[in-house]
């Protein structure tokens, strides 16, 4: 696992043992920053990396000029590994780590208050859908939530739904926040 672009470009990460932490493919990870490139200037950018398993989503978002990025996770061997990867990088002072539910870290966080927000969960999690109407009062206008999932999932229709991309048996719903349509 590298990450792919950006000033920590063909970095090595270091991977999870076993099977309890599935990380991004790079494949998936590449499309997945095309499709942010594409829409997001990630300069400055203020970025949530939730699930966060290995931290390979929200590292390549910093590699790529984020200023802060923030690593949910519930489970204490996904922050460690992430917090390892981000030490690896030598540049770890705008990266916090929190242990938390992704729903509950949502919660407590301010509206508006992130540009991305990049979701990674167990494909066997219940409720995946839900996350949608929780992290999407977060994002700032024009802002974007990736949710990774398995393809089979079937998520409800949703206003800030820009498009769906396959890769495999992986899905990315991509999500994009925009107040265009509200009168000034």
């Amino acid at each position: 696992m590298r990450i792919i672009a950006g000033r920590f470009k063909r970095r090595t990460l270091a991977s999870p043992s076993g099977d309890a932490i599935r990380p991004t493919t790079d494949r998936t990870r590449e499309s997945m920053f095309n499709v942010i490139g594409a829409r997001l200037d990630l300069e400055g950018a203020v970025v949530a990396d939730l699930f966060c398993g290995s931290g390979s989503l929200g590292l390549e978002a910093f590699s790529r000029g984020a200023s802060r990025v923030e690593f949910v996770d519930r489970e204490t061997t996904s922050l460690a590994l992430a917090r390892k990867n981000a030490f690896s990088l030598d540049e770890h002072a705008p990266c916090r780590f929190i242990r938390s539910d992704a729903k509950a870290w949502a919660r407590q966080q301010t509206p508006e208050a992130y540009d991305l927000i990049l979701a990674d969960p167990p494909y066997h999690a219940d409720g995946i859908e839900t996350l949608i109407d929780v992290i999407l009062p977060l994002l700032r206008n024009g802002g974007l939530f990736l949710l990774e999932h398995d393809r089979s999932l079937k998520l409800p229709k949703h206003g800030a739904l820009e498009a769906i991309r396959t890769y495999g048996k992986t899905a990315v719903a991509i999500y994009h926040k925009t107040f265009s349509d509200v009168d000034a």
